[in-house]
């Protein structure tokens, strides 16, 4: 575990230095050692293709080439859908019946052997989108319903344009029955035991930003009184059961980890609370069985959430000095981390979003607001930022952070009256620049949203209409000076 001292444990006037802090080793309770505590979050990267959306080597040649020789502490794939019937957008990666096979498989480890060939470990990222699987994303038929926990609809906006545009795309989901509900944790179990065959360190479950297992995890989405809901306790119960059957089956070294919500930031009572979340990250921490437990918040309903709230805003310009009397508070979630952190346990916690900084990252670490940092939008835009700026011994403190950003051509999104599709559209930019990635070329920052539709236009004169609608409604969810040392 980790050697460094807190300010709470240190009688240090000043804290340590920051390239230290964010280079220290750390070794997971299962035994996998993470070289530095610098994580890529899990980003869906939108180039897989149907009809079975099998890892897409070569572009994720290119894709993970580029991340592995990076310097990460830790690589987390984008999501891998457990059920191809149910994709939350066109172009997941999805473990399906055949995946086990010896011709798929071989393309599963050429993955985790890219991903993983410089020394950093990968860990697959499991997912299943229940209510939020658009039509057409996925090889459902036209007459399936996407699945939940109960027969809750995704409200997004209350106009006519709003309740018309997310009837077409997801329209009111099934209650699952107690056999669907085996078949998907029968389905999560073979994609967490594809990764331990394919040679991948281990696995996450997504139980955040409104997918299926943080809607069992939410009362907003979770009505049912049988075994799997009416409590806290038993809305708990599908998460625990994957937990306990897939550790059974992938002992150590392999690393099981979960991705949950801090809270679904919706008004009081509509859906999880912060109270309720601390709880569930409490029996993940104390069970026995996670090697760590990422934080992020929100789903496509939230009110407050605060990463959908950062896109207009540009990045810290320079980063701040450390201290040893004031804490450098950059992560979104860091009040709900805080908490997390104060529990009895030597479990680690992945703090992800808003983390720009080399003091700010290391900030977190020291002041015990989490163990480990999650950097996602920075890893698209600056792929090899890690290894290039924040490890880099040659860039000072102020000096060494992500470039500031802001993304253009909002007015375009503001512009369109259906909330489902322009609120999904800033977040087109980060896929559209992982597809460049994953051809070889550069991230472009300047693109703006507009030059991103009209990429898409592109694309789907090649491959189809349909590819960029879905896209589109699939995805509703969830600087330049830098000072050298002479």
């Amino acid at each position: 575990m980790s050697q460094i001292k807190s300010r709470a444990e240190s009688s240090d006037i000043t804290p340590p230095n920051a390239l230290d802090i964010i280079s220290q080793p750390l070794t997971l309770p299962y035994g996998l050692t993470l070289p530095n505590r610098l994580v890529k979050c899990p980003m869906q990267e939108t180039q897989a293709q149907g009809p079975w959306f099998d890892p897409p080597m070569p572009t994720f040649s290119n894709l993970y080439g580029l991340w592995a020789r990076s310097s990460y502490g830790l690589l987390i794939t984008g999501q891998v859908q457990i059920d191809r019937r149910f994709l939350s957008i066109a172009g997941d990666v999805c473990c399906h019946e055949r995946s086990p096979e010896p011709e798929i498989l071989a393309v599963w480890k050429d993955w985790a052997s890219t991903a993983q060939r410089h020394g950093t470990p990968c860990i697959v990222q499991l997912a299943h989108p229940g209510r939020m699987s658009p039509a057409g994303a996925g090889m459902r038929p036209a007459d399936m319903r996407p699945l939940c926990p109960s027969a809750v609809p995704l409200e997004m906006g209350s106009s006519f344009l709003d309740k018309w545009a997310l009837e077409r795309a997801l329209g009111t989901p099934k209650e699952m029955t107690v056999d669907e509900i085996d078949e998907v944790v029968a389905m999560f179990i073979r994609g967490a035991e594809v990764a331990r065959d394919a040679g991948f360190a281990g696995c996450q479950l997504h139980a955040a930003h409104g997918f299926l297992l943080s809607q069992f995890l939410s009362l907003r989405t979770n009505k049912r009184t049988d075994e799997y809901g009416g409590t806290p306790l038993k809305r708990m119960k599908l998460l625990q059961r994957l937990v306990i059957e897939i550790r059974a089956l992938c002992p150590p070294p392999y690393c099981l980890s979960v991705k949950l919500n801090s809270a679904d930031y919706m008004a009081a009572g509509e859906g999880l609370e912060v109270e309720e979340g601390l709880e569930q990250v409490r029996w993940l921490r104390t069970c026995g069985l996670v090697d760590f437990v990422e934080i992020s918040g929100g789903n496509a309903e939230s009110k407050s959430d605060k990463l959908r709230s950062t896109f207009g805003a540009k990045s810290a310009e320079k980063a701040q000095a450390m201290t040893s009397s004031t804490k450098i508070r950059e992560a979104f979630y860091t009040d709900f981390a805080e908490k997390v952190m104060q529990m009895d346990s030597h479990v680690p916690v992945q703090l992800s979003g808003g983390f720009r900084t080399r003091t700010g990252m290391a900030d977190a670490i020291y002041s015990r607001t989490c163990d480990l940092i999650g950097l996602g939008r920075a890893a698209v835009l600056e792929p090899e930022l890690p290894g290039k700026v924040l490890l880099n011994p040659e860039y000072d403190d102020e000096g060494a952070l992500a470039r500031s950003h802001q993304i253009r051509g909002q007015w375009f999104a503001r512009m369109i009256p259906i909330k489902i599709v322009g609120g999904s559209l800033p977040i087109q930019f980060f896929y559209h620049n992982m597809r460049r990635l994953g051809r070889g070329l550069d991230s472009d920052p300047d693109v703006s949203i507009l030059g991103v539709v009209f990429a898409s236009l592109c694309e789907s004169l090649v491959g189809g209409f349909g590819l960029m609608v879905q896209r589109v409604l699939a995805s509703v969810r969830s600087g330049e000076a830098r000072v050298k040392v002479d």
